[in-house]
């Protein structure tokens, strides 16, 4: 009998346009109406660097196409260094793909989640830095206008740890516009019961189910700034739920859906009170900012991020810190290696005392090894 000979098959190829092609590398987890999948981008057979596609998940419903195409219109507006670049939306017209930039690097959420392994919050000058960067991302998106000179109004509505992504190189970005709101026409309405993005971050309006506005991404990213400073999330043990609803996909059971009921009820009930008990480890320098971006009534808070980022920045440049890219990738690194040191067993002290920075003749290594040994995350808030 003949020996049988299987062919050996080739990559999967997720997507042709023109002379290039894209191959399935791996899968990067889920998104808003989809999932995000690492291409590697060839042209003419030649490898040209990588994508990340964005498609829906099959059995494609038609609310996810339309969805999908939504936040490409969405995202073909947006041109700013700290917003991930969506780069063309290709595809059959049933299941579109959104092409984005493949930034190396690791997201805000993973960052926190090291820094509590190593008892160890990000400095003040970082904290500064990159809420600045995320700050003056969305400014941009708020204040686009359409070819007419009319705002569109975009809210990004999922300002979240999850969704800002901190580079190799040191750069910041602000990733996933699924869930934004726009007065783009045309597009699919998503006003509703449900809260769109993540409830954990959501700002009292956006739980009261009201009109929202560029100040309700100020009030999430506020929530961030406070969790770098502090280590605590602004309603506490929201960052847990976040978590846990992200990794699974499975239906939402009854247990669920009542913290996610209890936690809407706390974000709606939230009140000035709550707030001076949750900025009272915030470093006092930096704790007018603080209260001004989490202010429970909106016209209380800056008038746009855009001012948010100068407060920052300001406080930066009047207390001589000058942190950059470089100066914040350093400090990562550092803070990433007490983490698996202390992950693999090692007390933080011993892990920050063996901590050997790459170059020894940077400015910023003193301070920053000063700031490790004697930083820890301060009081929790009082229990709301």
């Amino acid at each position: 009998m003949p020996s049988m000979s299987l062919k050996p098959t080739g990559p999967e190829v997720l997507l042709r346009s023109g002379r290039t092609s894209y191959e399935f590398v791996r899968w990067l987890g889920w998104a808003h109406h989809g999932e995000l999948v690492l291409a590697c981008r060839r042209f003419d057979e030649a490898f040209s660097g990588f994508s990340v596609i964005k498609r829906p998940v099959a059995p494609v419903s038609e609310e996810a196409r339309r969805r999908l195409l939504d936040e490409g219109r969405v995202a073909s507006q947006l041109h700013h260094p700290n917003i991930l670049a969506a780069l063309q939306l290709k595809g059959p017209e049933d299941v579109p793909h959104l092409v984005m930039e493949h930034v190396t690097g690791m997201r805000l959420s993973a960052l926190l989640e090291a820094a509590q392994r190593a008892q160890q919050p990000l400095s003040e000058a970082s904290t500064c830095h990159v809420v600045a960067e995320v700050a003056d991302a969305l400014h941009h998106a708020h204040s686009l206008v359409d070819e007419h000179g009319r705002a569109l109004g975009i809210v990004h509505r999922d300002v979240s740890p999850h969704n800002i992504l901190l580079g190799e190189h040191g750069e910041v970005k602000l990733l996933d516009f699924g869930a934004a709101w726009s007065r783009l026409s045309g597009r699919v309405s998503s006003e509703g019961p449900t809260v769109q993005g993540s409830l954990a971050y959501a700002a009292p309006e956006h739980a009261q189910h009201l009109a929202l506005d560029a100040r309700a991404d100020q009030f999430s990213l506020g929530i961030i700034l406070l969790q770098l400073l502090t280590g605590r999330h602004l309603f506490e043990g929201a960052e847990r739920f976040d978590a846990r609803l992200r990794r699974a996909r499975a239906p939402e059971s009854d247990a669920t859906r009542k913290c996610a009921q209890d936690l809407a009820q706390r974000i709606r009930s939230y009140s000035q009170e709550d707030l001076e008990a949750a900025t009272r480890a915030v470093p006092e320098a930096l704790r007018s900012t603080v209260l001004r971006a989490l202010a429970p009534e909106r016209a209380a808070r800056f008038a746009s991020c855009g001012h948010l980022a100068k407060a920052l920045r300001e406080y930066l440049r009047d207390t001589g810190q000058y942190v950059g890219r470089h100066e914040v990738l350093t400090e990562l690194v550092a803070l990433r290696y007490v983490s698996l040191r202390v992950e693999a067993g090692e007390t933080p002290d011993d892990a920050v005392r063996e901590r050997s920075l790459p170059d020894p003749g940077l400015r910023s290594a003193p301070r920053l090894l000063a700031h490790l040994r004697a930083a820890r995350f301060r009081g929790p808030p009082r229990r709301r």
